[in-house]
């Protein structure tokens, strides 16, 4: 009985960063632009970027991927994806999202 409480901790540890991380986007406004993913044939808002499993796809085992996303994340982007969404795109800075904070959202999306 005294291992419970241990394995109750450690299930919600593992859990707990892709859970805190989505809250973090939704948190800072991310869901704003991105969602989780695009079905087939659904259609883009106006402003909306690529969604959060194309970023994953896209950078997954790129070296330095990371710490370009954070820096996506903090200091903007414009372009990066308008060739693959057919469309203009611009990500605006978002200076006051602390460093750990991106980082947190960062790495939850590259697990995706």
């Amino acid at each position: 009985m005294r291992y419970v409480p241990v394995i109750v901790l450690a299930c919600f540890t593992s859990v707990s960063p892709a859970i805190a991380s989505m809250e973090l986007s939704k948190k800072y406004e991310c869901t704003d632009c991105h969602r989780l993913d695009i079905k087939a044939g659904q259609e883009r808002k106006k402003k909306e970027g690529p969604t959060y499993k194309e970023i994953a796809q896209e950078y997954k085992g790129k070296k330095g991927a990371d710490k370009q996303l954070v820096d996506n994340i903090k200091n903007g982007s414009k372009g990066t994806w308008a060739k693959k969404l057919g469309k203009k795109t611009e990500m605006e800075a978002d200076a006051d999202i602390p460093v750990k904070d991106a980082e947190a959202i960062v790495k939850w999306i590259l697990t995706l």
